[in-house]
Formats: C-alpha cells, structure tokens, sequence
C-alpha cells in the first residue's frame, strides 16, 4: 500500500488498560489514550498473545526487571493484532481498516548499532511492553510506529495472525545458523518458539528431531513436522548439523553443545532466568562450534505474515485458547502444562464498551479482583 491516505481524527481520553502493578499482580485501569506522534499508527487491539517474556516480567523474575530497566507499574503486551484506527500524517504503508501485526523493538537509530543494521540489538532500544516502560498493547488501543507494522492479507484471522510476533524469532534463529534442505536439526524445548522453529525448519527440507522433557509438547512437536522426538538425555551426541536452543533452561547450551557435530551451528533463542549458565567451552573448541545469540527478528514480520497465509506456519496447533479480557490478569501466571502453549487475551470486547464506560468497567473488575 503506498500514497498518502486521508486523515482520520486521532481518538483522545481515556481507555481501558492493564497494568503489572507490582510482581505477580496486574489490574485494569483507565490510562491516557497514547498522543498523535509524527510516523506512528493508533491500532485497537483484537489479539493478545501470552509469551514467556510476559510470564517473567508479570513474576518479577525477567532480567528486565531485575537490573531496573523495565519498573512497575507498567503496561505490558508486545505480541499483538489489530485494526488501525488513526495514522499520523505522513504515515503511507498502512491505512486505516487495515489488520497489522507489529515488532515491538523501538531503537533509538542513531548509535554505531543501529547504523550497522542490528537495530534489534541497540543499546538504547525500548521494547514495547517489555523493556523501558513504554507501554505495550493490553488495552484497547496500542501507539505503534508505521515502519513496525506489516499488514495482514484477508483471510487471515486475529488469533492465526497474532502468532507473527513469536514467528520472527523463529525464522532469525534458522537465518543465523544457516539451515537448508537436508540438514539434521536439533530443536531444544517445545513451547511457542521452539515448535514454530520446528514448523518452520521442516518446511525447508530439514530433518528435525525435538528434544524436550514435557511428554505432551514432544507429542505436539511431531505434529509440527518433528521426524524424531527425544528427552536430553536421549538425544545422540555428535548428530546434528545444526540446533536451536528455545527452552532457556539453565542445562539446555551443555545439552546443545553435546549433541551439535563437529562444525555445527547453534542458535541460542531461550534467555535462561539467571545469569549463570553451564557451558561446555571444551566441546565447544574441539568441534569448532559456532553460538549464536538471537534477538527477535524485526526483518522476518512480513514473511512470518505470508508463511501465515500460506499455511506453512500452522498456529491452531500451538494456541492452546482464547479468554476474555475480564481474564487477564490472572492468566500471566499460569505456565502453560499442556499440550498447547500459547493463551490468547480477547480484547475486541473492549471496543464493544461504550466510550469511557469500557474505561470504568475494566478499571472496576480490576478493584473487584483485587478485594476479593
């Protein structure tokens, strides 16, 4: 989509938004619809999708929280879909009605990292309901950058689209280690990202065995494509050309380590809850390892939305169910346990709200919940 589009008043007051008050605690309040910005886009969220990352920051155990950059209370949310209520002027790559996913890295694109390319990786970034406190998208509407958006072609629904997000770090991880067609892959942990790379990396031609120690997410992985499944300590040594590690469990590099062959290729894609991680550096020397870290993949947001469409990427088989938004706050600190772990908040409801009553309904069911 190109060209100028016709401006759209810019929406003001109020809205319902959910707040991590302090750790293991989150409610809905009223907060300031998000200001006009020039090159920004106000979208009205339909799909939320619960991640790790939101488990942690919502326990108080993410290393964002932790080292202060990221403080409560804040508003959380980074994996989203929605529709496009009003874009700033000048904005021409999306327009308003349009469906858009969105990235929610917010470099500063002026240091030496961002001038390489590497914005994802900036120093300076802000992360969007994750990292900075700039808020997220649990609310009705969520303030964006246009250049973060990629629209999503119709056919595809809210809850299928909102597993972009998660894709784009799927496909950074199989860019980084270079998978092709053939290749014997290692996929280390069957949550959201772990199964999307197996997804993605059968659908390239590789031989993919998933490694994990939760019997219902393994059972899932070879729905995903797996060809072989196995606990870590079943896993062969020496076997693979190439392994993602998407578990961050503090074991999981000596376990990549161990079972990568000689040259291989691991990328690291799961952040272990502490600092200190066990690691092989023997092993990794005399096999001429090569670690990669991988941070997202702000690049891969439209190709995620085409694989999407295109039925490559096939998120009924993660998304395990979708509640209410009057269920929110208590669903950041429910691990996933099942065979499907990806939970989706519903917030279309809040559009339904007339006016500021959405504000002062949810801001009440968020004083209810915590009298109770």
């Amino acid at each position: 989509m190109s060209g100028e589009h016709e401006a759209t008043p810019w929406p003001t007051g109020d809205m319902a938004g959910l707040q991590f008050v302090a750790p293991g605690r989150a409610e809905w309040m009223r907060v300031p619809v998000p200001e006009e910005r020039a090159g920004q886009v106000l979208v009205e969220v339909e799909r939320l999708g619960i991640c790790g990352t939101d488990e942690h920051l919502f326990s108080g155990h993410s290393a964002y929280i932790r080292s202060g950059l990221t403080t409560y209370p804040f508003q959380p949310g980074h994996e989203f879909v929605g529709r496009v209520v009003a874009v700033a002027p000048g904005v021409r790559s999306v327009a308003v009605g349009d469906r858009v996913v969105g990235e929610p890295f917010l470099p500063c694109l002026a240091c030496p990292v961002c001038r390489s390319g590497a914005i994802n990786l900036c120093p300076n970034r802000a992360e969007q309901g994750v990292r900075g406190n700039v808020p997220g998208a649990a609310a009705r509407y969520v303030r964006t950058p246009a250049a973060n958006l990629a629209v999503v072609p119709e056919g595809v629904g809210p809850d299928a689209a909102v597993l972009a997000e998660p894709s784009v770090t799927a496909l950074g991880a199989l860019e980084a280690i270079a998978v092709m067609p053939g290749d014997e892959v290692a996929v280390i942990g069957t949550g959201t990202i772990g199964l999307l790379v197996v997804q993605i990396a059968s659908a390239l031609g590789a031989r993919v065995t998933a490694v994990g120690i939760d019997e219902h997410g393994l059972a899932r992985a070879e729905e995903c494509g797996a060809i072989a499944v196995a606990r870590p300590e079943e896993a062969p040594g020496d076997r693979f050309d190439a392994t993602v590690e998407a578990s961050g469990a503090s074991p999981a590099l000596l376990t990549a380590s161990r079972i990568t062959g000689p040259g291989g290729r691991i990328a690291q894609v799961g952040i272990p809850g502490g600092a200190d991680v066990p690691v092989d550096g023997s092993s990794i020397v005399a096999k001429g390892l090569t670690i990669t870290g991988v941070l997202g993949g702000v690049s891969h947001l439209s190709r995620a939305v085409g694989l999407i469409a295109a039925g490559v990427i096939r998120p009924e088989l993660l998304i395990r169910h979708v509640i209410g938004w009057e269920e929110a706050p208590d669903a950041f600190g429910v691990p996933a346990g099942e065979a499907k772990p990806k939970v989706l908040v519903d917030l279309s409801a809040l559009a339904a709200l007339s006016g500021d009553g959405a504000a002062d309904h949810a801001a009440g069911a968020g004083a209810e919940r915590g009298a109770a």
